[in-house]
């Protein structure tokens, strides 16, 4: 029997072993991890990348390197195409390996993109619910725009189809501003205009030169500084005077690294650099240092004031732009503790340091600068430095490197839409200074009024020449008082939410800066009276200043206080014996507020009335009227006040509050009466309601509400001169002068006065 063989089956093969499988599956899966990114979503992808690097160029513009603009664009763009490109395919192959059936690269990218740019929008402070939205729908642009461009250019889409993509697209774009969340309030009053013609209120043009126009002085400029500074030749190879650094270490302790770095130097040896212009004439003039605020400390700042620096010298002044920029804020370096201490500091070495070299023979300083008639102008931070720097013993008393300083007399102080913050829990006092301080209502960046705080802390000794006085510019900003600021007054990405429209010009705001700076210091520092006007109505310098509204406050001297309100809480008794009554009207004293809420410093008299024939008076002792008599100038009844129309907005659910009509009526000791009305004098002014963002619905939620309040308090003078009521009423007689009664003829009402007096006639 034969045998028959058999086949032994083969063995299995040996299983590979998890590492091997994983790896090939995860190779496998790789394969597919585009598979769905077709030729549109493509465009897709490069839209939201497009959308996303435009971003990034708007936060590098916002924090800046100092090495240069092109140089931060391109490093910002590589470093996202590398950030988005990497974590892009990360997350498409992680897609992949879940198997979701989507364009996995584009959705990917849509979501790092989507964070980057969260975080920059949330650099804007709107908040956390309104950086989630506004990112996520930068990506949504991105991506339906990258489509729209993707089905236009596809061959597979029909004409009409794009064409009605072309036309929906279109008519987007020109309506988005009249949707809903887009339109201004209409309870918000359109800010009335003054009219040019100041004769035809009865007010007299002044009879003096364009203070704001060049002089008859040929201007030279040069510059001083350390000789070292590797960023400007102008204070560095090219400097023309070489100045002594100075040790700030008593005061700074904290300087960043990278803000040595940027540098080269620290607090033991700050610079003291100026742009300088002055008179090519001999003379001892007087000096005038002007100092700029907080701005990014690698966009310099010192160069931004060179039309007053030229328009100054020009009338007879030396004008010195002090270099503060190392004392900026920074987004790599932040700030140096004790700044606005240092900033006041910084300028009175510079006081020093001109003092020497105007002793120096062969230095253009050479006595050509009169150190006892010295002015300081300051913008925002700068703005409070100089007020510090004229009340130096409050911060500096134990400083013997300024022992000097009292061979050098501070006598005006300018404040530019000035801070106002505590420094050692203490604010300056001015006392015997010439003070102005000019403010927009569209300010942006310090956005309340602080140097009305300023103007109520300072005084003046009996019979005193000096004035101070307040401009407040319903159409003005922040930075365009600084050419090399730019017209946002908060810098990238958040500068792009506020609003531009409906300011003046650049051009228009510097123009007011150089007439009321030019007449102040023409008045402050050569004694010029004829600009004094200015101060106090605007209206008398018309010819010279653009279209706008003004507010002015003003008080000198010769001040005699009738009703200051803030000597007690007995709202009944004043100043000086004068006694108070109100009827038909609601009569309380409260504090002034700013557009936070926050107390200016003083208090008034609020009145508010819902009749007509309310009525405030005050009862004046014989001591008044014999005051009167004494004084040498003509007198005149004034009053600073305030319209409070927003207040009643808020209770009549924002109904249209006129303006309030006021008569004014004197009283002489024989019974004389003479009712006038306020207009005649000077109309009651409407204060500036802004809308300080582009939309809307953003205003009370950027900068935790920042902006929320569209207007605050802010004071006008009232100048009524005795003559008039004299006119109107021969028998009156001032030097008897018994009772002032404020009638408030209108149906409702409300608004807050003080420093109720009698002053001198300008």
């Amino acid at each position: 029997m034969e045998l028959e063989l058999i086949t032994p089956m083969p063995a299995p093969p040996a299983r590979e072993s998890f590492l091997k499988r994983l790896a090939s599956w995860l190779l496998d899966r790789a394969k597919h991890t585009f598979q769905y990114d077709t030729a549109i979503w493509r465009y897709a992808l490069v839209g939201v990348w497009i959308v996303c690097s435009t971003l990034l160029i708007i936060a590098a513009l916002g924090m800046p390197t100092g090495i240069g603009v092109l140089f931060d664009c391109v490093l910002i763009v590589l470093l996202g195409v590398i950030v988005i490109g990497a974590a892009g395919v990360i997350g498409a192959y992680l897609l992949t390996l879940c198997y979701v059936p989507v364009p996995r690269l584009t959705l990917a990218v849509f979501g790092i993109a989507g964070v980057i740019m969260y975080k920059i929008c949330d650099e804007t402070d709107i908040g956390n619910p309104l950086s989630i939205i506004m990112s996520a729908s930068f990506a949504l642009i991105g991506l339906l725009g990258g489509l729209f461009i993707g089905m236009i250019a596809s061959r597979r889409i029909a004409v009409l189809v794009k064409v009605t993509l072309v036309i929906a697209l279109t008519l987007t774009g020109l309506t988005f501003d009249k949707w809903p969340m887009n339109v201004q309030s209409a309870a918000l009053p359109v800010t009335v205009v003054p009219s040019e013609d100041a004769g035809s209120a009865g007010v007299e043009l002044l009879q003096a030169d364009n203070p704001a126009e060049p002089g008859l002085y040929r201007v030279r400029s040069f510059t001083y500084g350390s000789g070292n500074d590797t960023h400007r030749d102008e204070f560095g190879s090219g400097v023309d005077l070489t100045s002594q650094s100075v040790d700030a270490s008593t005061y700074i302790k904290r300087w960043n690294w990278l803000r040595h770095f940027f540098w080269g130097f620290d607090q033991q040896e700050l610079p003291l650099n100026g742009r300088v212009w002055m008179p090519e004439e001999k003379g001892n003039y007087p000096l005038v240092l002007i100092v700029h605020g907080n701005h990014l400390m690698e966009q310099f700042s010192d160069g931004g004031y060179e039309y007053l620096g030229e328009m100054l010298a020009s009338r007879g002044f030396v004008a010195v732009s002090v270099d503060e920029n190392f004392l900026n804020y920074s987004f790599w370096g932040n700030i140096p503790n004790n700044d606005m201490k240092v900033r006041a500091w910084i300028l009175l070495k510079h006081l020093q340091q001109i003092a020497v070299f105007s002793e120096q023979k062969d230095n253009p300083f050479y006595q050509a600068v009169n150190l006892q008639q010295v002015a300081l102008i300051g913008h925002s931070r700068g703005g409070q430095a100089v007020a510090m720097a004229a009340d130096r013993n409050k911060w500096f008393k134990d400083d013997k490197t300024l022992a000097s300083m009292n061979n050098i007399n501070i006598q005006a102080v300018v404040g530019v839409a000035p801070t106002d913050t505590n420094v050692d829990k203490m604010k300056a006092e001015l006392k015997d200074k010439y003070y102005l301080s000019l403010q927009g209502a569209s300010d942006g960046d310090v956005d309340t009024f602080n140097g009305e705080r300023q103007y109520i802390r300072t005084s003046f000794s009996p019979d005193s020449e000096r004035f101070k006085a307040t401009l407040y510019i319903g159409e003005a900003n922040h930075s365009r008082f600084n050419t090399d600021w730019g017209t946002m007054d908060d810098s990238l990405p958040g500068g792009l939410l506020l609003r531009r429209s409906g300011m003046i010009p650049a051009d228009d705001q510097r123009e007011i800066a150089k007439v009321y700076i030019g007449a102040f210091l023409e008045a402050a520092l050569y004694g010029k009276k004829e600009y004094e006007p200015l101060f106090s109505d605007y209206r008398t310098g018309l010819e010279w200043l653009p279209q706008a509204s003004y507010i002015n406050r003003y008080e000198d001297g010769s001040f005699l206080p009738l009703a200051r309100i803030d000597e007690d809480y007995d709202k009944a008794k004043m100043s000086g014996g004068v006694k108070a009554k109100a009827e038909n009207l609601q009569w309380s004293e409260d504090g002034a507020e700013d557009r936070d809420g926050n107390k200016k410093g003083s208090r008034g008299v609020v009145l508010q009335w819902k009749e007509e024939d309310g009525s405030f008076t005050l009862e004046l002792p014989d001591t008044v009227g014999e005051q009167v008599g004494e004084a040498d100038e003509n007198q005149q009844l004034i009053f600073s006040m305030t319209n409070l129309e927003q207040d009643l907005k808020d209770d009549d659910e924002g109904l249209d509050i006129p303006l309030p009509d006021i008569d004014v009526e004197l009283k002489s000791e024989d019974g004389a009466t003479v009712r006038l009305p306020l207009d005649e004098f000077k109309p009651v002014t409407p204060l500036p309601y802004t809308i300080f963002t582009r939309f809307p619905w953003l205003e009370k939620t950027i900068k935790n509400g920042k902006y929320k309040v569209p207007t605050e308090a802010v004071f006008q003078t009232y100048n009524l001169p005795f003559e008039r009521f004299e006119e109107a009423n021969p028998e009156f007689d001032p030097e008897e002068l018994t009772q002032v009664t404020f009638y408030f003829t209108s149906t409702q009402g409300k608004v807050m006065m003080d420093d109720i007096g009698i002053s001198d006639e300008l």
